[in-house]
């Protein structure tokens, strides 16, 4: 290892290595500041944000647009995120499995109990939308693809936790991040016992009013939750909706154990 390489490395706590890419950080810093931009910023803004000069980020912004993984529209001077980091995460090999099997099944909920649903994996101490079928309704209400879920507060969250092993859930609690809603404990237990107890989870929305979140889990052939089944549940004053909560319970159980049987469980 050469001396100029040795000078680059750096050490964590943990003990670890830490390398030094200025030219990847760059790339990546913008990608995750315009990943929370919905509208997308300027240039402008972006040096400001990131507290770099034009120099420095210019041909950055170039090569990831020239890679598709950026965009600025004809009437606008804004860079956007495209939906390329999303179509590359779909790719490993366990969420194109799960998305491709789910999203007929999905269709057919969705149909039947004229309610939208959506499909919700963990990863990095959040739940992450990776499937969504909109209500054939003319009332919707749905959640975009690609959103994120808190642990905590959430049915899609409940589930993955309570069914998830106590060793992987302690990994999964500590990756939470500090902006996210933080477990009591006393009280998370309590949430826990219930939804294993219960099989499902069903409460009322803590980002919506008069929403009702239903959910099922869904697991693996080793008997793993992999994903959790959420139907945003919502009724209609006029009485035009048939499909009560009760068979909706019937409708998303039956799905979420469809597709489970489907990745091998119980087999």
């Amino acid at each position: 290892m050469t001396e100029k390489v040795k000078k680059k490395e750096k050490y964590s706590s943990s003990g670890k290595k830490h390398y030094s890419a200025p030219a990847l950080e760059k790339g990546l810093d913008l990608l995750e500041l315009l990943s929370s931009e919905v509208d997308g910023l300027n240039i402008a803004e972006i040096t400001s944000r990131l507290g770099k000069s034009v120099g420095e980020l210019f041909r950055m912004l170039a090569v990831l647009e020239q890679r598709g993984y950026i965009e600025t529209s004809k009437d606008s001077d804004k860079y956007r995120l495209t939906l390329k980091m999303f179509s590359l995460s779909n790719r490993f090999p366990p969420i194109k499995r799960l998305t491709s099997l789910a999203n007929p099944l999905m269709r057919r909920l969705s149909y039947v109990i004229e309610q939208s649903c959506h499909l919700v994996i963990y990863y990095e101490g959040k739940g992450h939308v990776v499937v969504q079928q909109d209500s054939p309704s003319t009332r919707i209400f749905s959640v975009r693809l690609g959103a994120e879920a808190p642990l905590m507060n959430t049915c899609s969250g409940h589930l993955l936790l309570a069914f998830s092993d106590v060793e992987e859930r302690e990994i999964m609690l500590n990756k939470i991040p500090e902006n996210h809603p933080r477990p009591n404990k006393e009280a998370f237990e309590c949430i826990l016992n219930k939804v294993i107890k219960q099989g499902f989870e069903s409460i009322v929305s803590a980002q919506a009013q008069g929403v009702k979140d239903i959910g099922y889990p869904v697991f693996d052939d080793r008997g793993q939750i992999v994903a959790a089944l959420v139907v945003p549940f919502i009724g209609f004053l006029d009485g035009s909706h048939s499909v009560d909560t009760n068979l909706a319970h019937e409708n998303i159980k039956s799905t979420a154990g469809e597709m489970s049987s489907l990745l091998g469980f119980g087999v």
